[in-house]
């Protein structure tokens, strides 16, 4: 062969070297980079179509699920997991629910080798597992675990884990934390005062019905009418630690059905939401005695989404509660008769009290944020 090209072209071995061997070269390094390109656009589209694997399993499990998380082949989180904190009744910023903490530590002790004989199963099809987890409060809550894994770009598995909890009734209720002292009395006081000036200045009725009286007996709840009659709102005692309900619109009554006295709004709410709202009910309430003492009026802190569960639907529904106004109240400690047979008026025997009256709405679907709006700083006085 080289001596044909060497008769037929006339060149010589050194220049047939020169010429040949570096084409010889770069063809086979084109391969080479050729192939390199290639290895690097799949290596591309798998992650790309893993990454939307992960998206669009976390979304389907998202929709039935309490909490959804990515753990590792060491069954460490991946990422936090807010989500799961709150079902748990615990902090965000704990450790346990941020990236690389250990989920074996939420599982209650006698479910953690059957769990972990769970994640083991070689399937690679989505399978469900019963067990229970420790929340803030030590108490044992049962739920669902759904599974599912797949292999990440270093071939290491990624497990997604939907946990949903098995059922909220049974489930130990936090006790909630006592109104602050500086507003249990003096402010309770201050309040109740300027609203029986403002009674008696305005030649109010004293015998009205006692639809709005704290009576703390088990009768039917009040129904009140007025300008809120056709809200759904309910009026709660702010000094009582499961913010009791003294009245309510007729509105409210058929939306919940009929409650009794006595029974505290916050005993309704779904566990993982009590806290939330407990503290926004007081932030409320500390917004209102400050624009009372100011004489100022200020946006409020807007409304709040939960689950609500009243004993008469037998389910929960998402609802949206805001706080439509506080005003002045009175637990009668004696009777009315008792009270004209001693010669004392009804106000004398009458203990102040401050009430929050809590309006809910339905939730619009396309809503997904809070909504703000404007507290009322007026002080009423409800007999």
């Amino acid at each position: 062969m080289l001596v044909f090209v060497q008769l037929r072209w006339g060149m010589t071995l050194v220049l047939y070297q020169t010429i040949v061997v570096p084409s010889i070269f770069i063809c086979i390094l084109s391969v080479f980079v050729e192939q390199s390109r290639e290895s690097e656009l799949r290596a591309t589209l798998e992650a790309k179509a893993s990454k939307e694997l992960e998206t669009s399993v976390e979304a389907v499990l998202a929709t039935i699920c309490d909490a959804v998380v990515l753990l590792s082949s060491s069954f460490r989180l991946l990422r936090p997991s807010p989500h799961l904190a709150g079902m748990l009744l615990g902090s965000s910023s704990s450790a346990v629910f941020m990236t690389d903490g250990n989920f074996i530590d939420l599982l209650v002790e006698s479910d953690r080798d059957s769990f972990l004989q769970f994640m083991g199963d070689p399937s690679i099809h989505a399978n469900m597992l019963h067990a229970h987890m420790r929340d803030a409060n030590s108490s044992a809550v049962t739920v669902h675990f759904y599974h599912t894994k797949y292999l990440d770009l270093e071939g290491q598995s990624v497990h997604i884990i939907g946990v949903r909890e098995d059922s909220e009734e049974n489930r130990p209720q936090p006790p909630p934390q006592e109104l602050q002292s500086s507003l249990s009395r003096q402010v309770v006081d201050e309040v109740w005062d300027r609203a029986h000036e403002s009674r008696a200045s305005s030649n109010n009725n004293n015998n009205r019905s006692t639809a709005s009286s704290i009576s703390g007996s088990s009768d039917p709840m009040p129904l009140v009418e007025g300008d809120h009659a056709m809200s759904r709102c309910v009026w709660v005692d702010a000094s009582s630690i499961d913010l009791m309900m003294v009245k309510c619109t007729p509105e409210f009554s058929a939306w919940s059905g009929p409650s009794g006295l006595n029974v505290g709004l916050l005993n309704w709410v779904a566990p993982v939401d009590q806290s939330n709202f407990y503290e926004f009910f007081h932030k409320a309430l500390n917004h209102y005695v400050q624009c009372a003492q100011d004489g100022s009026e200020s946006v409020g802190p807007g409304s709040i989404v939960l689950k609500l569960k009243p004993p008469h639907w037998g389910r929960s529904i998402e609802t949206e509660a805001e706080i439509a106004e506080f005003c002045a109240g009175r637990s009668n400690s004696n009777s009315n008769d008792n009270n004209i047979n001693e010669g004392r008026t009804e106000d004398s025997l009458s203990e102040p009290r401050i009430l929050g009256c809590v309006s809910f709405k339905n939730i619009r679907k396309t809503r997904t944020t809070q909504k703000s709006s404007k507290s009322s700083s007026r002080t009423f006085c409800c007999s």
